[in-house]
C-alpha cells in the first residue's frame, strides 16, 4: 500500500478490528447458546465453513505477513475445536467433528484468499468512503 493509502487505513483500523472481533464475538455466543435450528443433513457445516472463512479473510487483512495470518487462521480453527469441546458439555448443544473440519477448512480458505489482491478489499472500501465530494 502507498503511504496515502496506508495512513488512511490506519485512521480507520480500530473499527475494522472491532467489527472483525464483533464477528468472533457473534460466533462464540452463537455456539454455545441453545438455538432451535434444523441441522439435519449438515446444513449446519456451510455456516460452519462461512463463519470460519469470513473471519480468517477479515483479520488476514488487517494483519500482514504470511505466517501472522496463518497463525490467525490457526487460532481460529482452534477456537473452532474448543468451542465443539465446550457444545459437548452442555445438554442442549452437541459435538461434531466434522464441524470442526468446517471450521478448518472455512479458517484455510479466509486465509488463502487473504494472499490474493483481495486482501485490500478494506483499503479498496476506504478509497471509496474518501471519495471527493462525499458528505461525512
Amino acid at each position: 500500500m502507498g503511504s496515502v493509502r496506508l495512513n488512511a487505513f490506519r485512521q480507520r483500523r480500530r473499527i475494522w478490528l472491532l467489527l472483525g472481533w464483533g464477528m468472533v464475538a457473534s460466533v462464540v455466543v452463537l455456539s454455545l447458546i441453545p438455538l432451535d435450528i434444523d441441522l439435519r443433513e449438515n446444513r449446519d457445516k456451510f455456516a460452519h465453513f462461512a463463519a470460519y472463512g469470513s473471519m480468517a479473510f477479515w483479520f488476514g487483512m488487517l494483519f500482514e505477513g504470511r505466517a501472522r495470518q496463518a497463525a490467525i487462521a490457526i487460532a481460529l480453527a482452534a477456537m473452532g475445536v474448543a468451542i465443539e469441546f465446550l457444545q459437548g458439555m452442555t445438554d442442549y448443544r452437541s459435538f461434531d467433528v466434522f464441524d470442526m473440519i468446517a471450521n478448518g477448512i472455512g479458517a484455510a480458505l479466509g486465509w488463502a484468499l487473504a494472499q490474493t489482491p483481495l486482501r485490500n478489499a478494506l483499503a479498496w472500501a476506504e478509497r471509496l468512503l474518501d471519495l471527493p465530494g462525499r458528505k461525512p
